[in-house]
């Protein structure tokens, strides 16, 4: 298994995992293929975009720890033995996660408002689930909750693009990857990633309707969000992880899909298809 990193931001990537199968690893997102439309130049202009927000925090050893004032409106972390988790938002006023970039003045050894833009946890396995009866992503070591886990990263699709591979995907009775997150601000926010062709270690977590993990927007230096994923609860050692294809507010989905197999005492009995 081959490290892989990326350069494209001032902080380095770093990915020990790989594909079994015929699928190409990718760090994060990355674009559909240009189909010369109007709403992908949209799209393009949005993935070649960065953020202007950048915090003023100085250098010492509580960088970017003052929630009243680094990066307002946003979740934050806490260091928790030594591991970044998101602190619990009881309110529910905010369901997104705003890091710090390029931009920002504050250390970067020393920030604790950046975890998701270094990569994935270690000690993640694709193993076959006997459960699901395919392939999943367990964790070989304990996880807390809160604690960052993967990104779920794929394709940047544009909503024609994702509609059409969606229809070519229940005409053939395929496996559906495709994920649409919804943002709701003073407009509506879409972001569709599909990570059936080019994807990372994300695109294994099956679902469950009383998952471990959950899925927040995280932004670091583009106005398109990175889709991560956050344990839910602690977690134990060798168990599988599962997040809902359509829980939470910030997903939208039907419930007319496959049968759902997580066996969950609150199964819904179909895994949500997505709505777009």
């Amino acid at each position: 298994m081959q490290q892989m990193k990326s350069m494209s931001t001032l902080i380095e990537i770093e990915d020990n995992y790989d594909h079994m199968e015929n699928v190409e690893y990718i760090l994060e997102n990355v674009l559909m293929p240009d189909d010369g439309s109007l709403e992908f130049r949209h799209l393009q202009d949005d993935y070649n975009s960065h953020l202007t927000l950048s915090c003023k925090c100085s250098n010492n050893n509580n960088c970017c720890n003052n929630i009243d004032f680094c990066h307002k409106g946003g979740l934050k972390y806490m260091r928790v033995k030594g591991e970044l988790v998101v602190i619990p938002n009881e309110s529910q006023q905010f369901r997104s996660i705003l890091e710090c970039n390029e931009l920002c003045e504050c250390q970067i050894s020393k920030c604790l408002n950046r975890r998701v833009q270094y990569g994935p946890r270690q000690k993640l396995e694709v193993f076959e689930s006997p459960l699901y009866k395919s392939k999943g992503l367990r964790t070989t070591a304990y996880i807390p909750s809160g604690a960052f886990i993967c990104e779920y990263a794929g394709e940047l699709l544009t909503l024609s693009e994702a509609q059409k591979r969606i229809q070519i995907i229940d005409e053939n009775c395929q496996m559906n990857y495709i994920l649409c997150l919804y943002e709701h601000s003073k407009t509506r926010l879409i972001t569709i990633v599909d990570p059936s062709k080019r994807g990372n270690i994300g695109r294994y977590l099956n679902h469950s309707c009383q998952p471990n993990c959950k899925i927040l927007p995280v932004r670091t230096n583009c106005p398109i969000p990175k889709i991560g994923i956050f344990a839910k609860r602690d977690i134990l050692a060798n168990e599988e992880l599962c997040f809902h294809y359509a829980g939470g507010d910030n997903y939208n989905g039907m419930l007319n899909g496959k049968p759902c197999l997580c066996g969950s005492t609150h199964c819904n009995g179909f895994i949500p298809n997505t709505q777009i």
